[in-house]
């Protein structure tokens, strides 16, 4: 029998327990027992192992919560690109002075001047998102 392979009797002295939020209110969590006379080096380092793993499955969790995120985003993002589009055009028909082009309301304006800045940032979420799901698959 290899060394790996040995079997001792270990007498138990206690045990614990790491626990981590997971999406959509659920957890994740494991525990390990404390054994009689084991350092506290060897403790931590099984301790940070488990809590590294508990960590890879909560960002693996995270995916598709993301996923949706991104869809919800991205739909975001197309209507207020085209409510842009569209204030866009009527404005440059109206300093264009065409024919039956009306003046846009003020709550237009103030949209035509925000929509921009509401799509960077719409933008900068799905790049967060995009990379957070890249860091999960990945490992990171």
């Amino acid at each position: 029998m290899s060394a790996s392979q040995e079997v001792t009797a270990a007498t138990v002295i206690g045990n614990f327990s790491i626990t981590l939020p997971a999406p959509n209110q659920a957890q994740l969590s494991a525990s390990g027992y404390l054994v009689e006379g084991e350092d506290k080096a060897s403790l931590d380092a099984r301790m940070d192992t488990v809590r590294e793993a508990l960590q890879r499955q909560q960002r693996l969790l995270e995916i598709p919560v993301l996923e949706a995120h991104i869809e919800q985003w991205q739909k975001a993002h197309d209507d207020v690109a085209r409510a842009y589009a569209d204030l866009l055009e009527r404005s440059n028909a109206r300093s264009s002075s065409k024919a039956g082009a009306k003046s846009l309301s003020s709550q237009e304006q103030t949209n035509l001047k925000n929509y921009p800045t509401q799509l960077k940032g719409i933008e900068a979420e799905l790049e967060k998102a995009r990379k957070k799901i890249a860091d999960a698959r990945s490992g990171v």
